[in-house]
């Protein structure tokens, strides 16, 4: 394993799950790492899209977690337990066809983690 996928491997260890602004603009969960042959890519995900989004690892995701206060991290983290369609599905079975389906978007890239849809 090279260095680089070793530094976003434990990157992605520190951040799964969490809340992070991916290209400036838009605020995400960070749930999986790709690979597709010719670049790293951070997953990540609204919360209610029927996609995940592919970033590249040359560029960053910013943290907010520890950055932001604790009661506005939080104020996140409950919003996404209201309204992200994998937290409010309460049925396991409807929520593994959600996660597949998430899954499919991309079914000739390689996925280097378990993809992580827990709240951080």
């Amino acid at each position: 394993m090279d260095n680089n996928l070793k530094e976003i491997l434990t990157e992605f260890d520190e951040l799964k799950g969490q809340h992070v602004i991916v290209g400036f603009d838009s605020i995400e969960r960070l749930i999986g790492i790709g690979d597709d042959g010719d670049d790293y890519y951070y997953i990540t995900w609204k919360g209610r899209s029927n996609k995940v989004n592919w970033s590249s690892c040359v560029g960053r995701v910013m943290p907010m977690k520890g950055h932001l206060l604790d009661r506005d991290y939080n104020q996140l983290v409950s919003i996404a337990k209201l309204n992200h369609w994998d937290q409010i599905q309460t049925d396991p079975e409807m929520r593994n066809k959600l996660i597949d389906e998430l899954i499919k978007c991309h079914p000739n890239d390689k996925i280097l983690t378990e993809l992580c849809f827990d709240l951080n």
